[in-house]
């Protein structure tokens, strides 16, 4: 089975960094048992496309992201100011304790799907 999540040609170098530092930490690491993901290491991994997204805007280079899932227990964005990113959808996907494959694919699902008003696809 091949499964392509984020590719850099599509503009989000940040987000597939972030999925490579969780591959690397709990996949590659020769284990055979699930792994279990903690809020710290998706915090983790989703700073370092913040870095990014913030390189991006200081005219540093980088990329910027199309769609960012948010996890958390709350809706809020600490010392992350959202006008940073400028055409960025983000959606909040409620805290991590509760993320099911479902909705990380009904999400992804979401945003690909054209939008009615510009007949675009994203």
């Amino acid at each position: 089975m091949s499964l392509e999540v984020i590719s850099f040609s599509d503009g989000k170098h940040a987000v597939t960094k972030a999925a490579n530092v969780l591959l690397k930490q709990h996949y590659l690491n020769g284990n055979t048992e699930k792994p279990n993901l903690t809020e710290a290491d998706m915090a983790d991994a989703l700073g370092e496309m913040v870095t990014s997204i913030f390189l991006v805007n200081s005219g540093h280079g980088g990329a910027e992201p199309d769609l960012m899932l948010i996890y958390g227990p709350a809706r809020c964005h600490p010392g992350f100011p959202a006008w940073r990113i400028h055409y960025t959808e983000m959606v909040h996907m409620g805290p991590l304790k509760s993320m099911k494959f479902g909705a990380l694919m009904k999400a992804i699902h979401r945003y690909m799907k054209p939008y009615a008003s510009s007949g675009e696809f994203l």
